[in-house]
């Protein structure tokens, strides 16, 4: 019977691309010289990670990498190998399917580590497999899941006392008094901060409470995507959504319509807006809270990760003595943070700046900022009627939602004025299109314009844990013509790999990727034609504008995002 040799480890990293003969000839030959490990000498030289030591060390004993990013790390796991003893013998347990226990570690040959695994795993009358993964990621994880599990722990033992307090695993209506003065109180007011303040902490911009049939599921948008953070028994929803209902001034007894309200949270020196609403579902009232922080705004344009191409466009525009900036983008895509940014850069000392916002997300010392007020008749068009008179300099309009509030801004920006403001639209010739299908005068709003852009925000890779991967081939197929304009593509795609700093998702924090469309005397015309915006595009490519996807290959190419997350944010008709 014959058996096929496994690859030697220069062999093996030469088939992989990481090195080539040449430089695994230099090396040998130090070797020789020097006695060292072919493995040092490689990583020495810079030619090599640890992570390409251990797959070459898996393709010889059948193990694969761990993969934080992908790899499902489960609380049963962790529950099986106490931290004390992952750390011990440098590893963490994944997951245990069907017939596995699987573990990760940097030495699979650890003859102790490996004596107690074994033994954690015939306790659960399961196999063990391993995973291999360096020290570095692995003390990383261990961090992060033995960290959140703990925290976990602690809201599910503060859950079990709400609990027993309101009378055990039945789902009861109970009023809240306001100054949650009884200990059945206390527990539900502690628990509804318990999971705000950890939204807080992890970043979320919104917290949806979801009731199911026998649950209740917390979910957290952090980074524009949403995950279950918490799913505490049924049990607890009706005093949490009662005790939110009453911090946001909503009619507890009212569960059949929906409702909207707003308080304010305050933790360790923060004060944070949260706005409120509710919908009836068939298991309950079902809450999401929208989180914006109250505190002064902090942000310039090279905060936001802007190219310094249009970080200069965009200065150049907005010093301009008169005319309209235009941004679009869906809901949530940065565009207000992104006008407060360009506002912060001008010189509020020496001249009036006044905003009209629904809501009012951030505030900004020495400028005037006005929220929507439709009950007192504070709408945008009137607020703008209303800031003319008021000797301004600088106008921002939160949002253009109709005519009359187009025509206004418009006017202002032809008549001494710089205006900013957003619009609902998919991209920079569409923003254009947009506002003259809304009624304005097409010669008009060409005149006016300044400065047309669309904004998407795509997720930063987490600079602690950044690793070489390569894309699906299906990914790179779906860039198009995209894939080989201006060199975009990198040699060598990084994403992050998931760490304690990152929640181990691979992402911290989110950059902007702008198509900017600077309005010249060609695209005035088309504009001022009522030309449809994909004439507008094809006019803003020629002279030079980047798409959203190509500008967000630039991202991708510098390192700064995935490829998976332009083509899931980025798209491009």
């Amino acid at each position: 019977m014959m058996h096929t040799k496994a690859p030697g480890l220069g062999e093996f990293l030469i088939s992989k691309g990481v090195i080539d003969q040449a430089q695994l000839a230099e090396a040998l030959v130090e070797q020789k010289r020097s006695h060292e490990r072919l493995g040092e000498i490689l990583q020495n030289r810079g030619l090599i990670t640890e992570w390409d030591l251990l797959d070459a060390l898996g393709s010889q004993l059948g193990h694969r990498l761990f993969d934080p990013s992908h790899d499902e790390v489960t609380r049963q796991a962790l529950e099986l190998v106490p931290a004390e003893s992952a750390r011990r013998y440098d590893l963490l347990p994944v997951c245990v399917d069907e017939r596995h226990l699987v573990v990760a570690m940097k030495d699979p040959l650890d003859v102790e580590a490996l004596d107690h695994l074994q033994h954690v795993a015939s306790r659960v009358d399961r196999e063990l497999s391993i995973l291999l993964a360096p020290s570095e990621a692995l003390a990383q994880a261990r961090e992060y899941h033995y960290g959140r599990l703990q925290g976990d722990r602690n809201v599910s033992q503060l859950i079990e006392s709400v609990i027993d307090e309101i009378g055990g695993g039945r789902d009861i209506e109970i009023e809240l008094e306001g100054d949650g003065s009884s200990a059945q109180d206390a527990g539900v007011v502690t628990l509804v901060d318990q999971i705000i303040g950890k939204a807080i902490q992890e970043r979320a911009t919104d917290i949806h409470v979801e009731p199911q049939e026998h649950s209740l599921v917390i979910r957290y948008r952090v980074d524009g995507i949403l995950y279950d953070a918490l799913t505490p028994p049924r049990a607890v929803y009706a005093g949490a959504v009662s005790r939110l209902k009453i911090m946001a001034n909503m009619d507890i007894a009212e569960r059949r319509t929906t409702q909207d309200g707003r308080f304010t949270f305050r933790r360790d020196g923060r004060e944070v807006d949260m706005r409120v609403s509710s919908i009836p579902t068939v298991h309950g009232e079902k809450i999401v809270m929208r989180l914006l922080d109250k505190t002064n705004f902090n942000y310039s344009l090279t905060d936001l990760g802007l190219a310094e191409q249009d970080i200069a466009s965009v200065r150049q525009a907005i010093h301009r003595p008169h005319g309209m900036i235009l941004l679009s983008g869906p809901t949530g895509s940065g565009k207000t943070t992104t006008l407060y940014a360009a506002m912060k850069e001008l010189d509020s000392l020496s001249l009036n700046i006044t905003t009209i916002e629904d809501p009012v997300e951030y505030q900004i010392g020495r400028i005037n900022q006005v929220q929507v007020n439709k009950r007192k008749q504070v709408t945008f068009a009137n607020a703008l009627r209303a800031f003319l008179r008021q000797d301004p300099d600088v106008i921002m309009v939160g949002e253009i939602r109709d005519q009359e509030t187009a025509d206004i801004a418009i006017r202002a920006a032809l008549t001494g004025h710089m205006v900013f403001s957003t619009i609902h639209a998919n991209d920079a010739p569409s923003t254009a299109a947009r506002l003259v299908s809304m009624g304005a005068e097409p010669f008009m709003a060409a005149s006016a314009l300044t400065l047309v852009a669309a904004q998407r925000l795509v997720r930063r890779n987490c600079p602690r844990c950044l690793e070489q991967y390569e894309p699906a081939k299906e990914l790179l197929m779906a860039l198009g013509e995209d894939a080989d304009d201006f060199g975009a593509l990198p040699d060598k795609f990084v994403r992050g790999a998931g760490c304690a700093a990152c929640r181990g998702r691979g992402y911290a924090g989110r950059v902007a990727v702008i198509e900017k469309m600077e309005m010249t005397p060609a695209l005035r015309e088309l504009v001022a034609q009522k030309r449809p915006a994909g004439v507008m595009k094809q006019q803003a490519v020629s002279e030079g504008m980047l798409t959203l996807q190509q500008a967000g290959l630039k991202k991708v190419r510098d390192g700064v995002t995935t490829l998976e997350e332009v083509l899931r944010v980025c798209i491009s008709d």
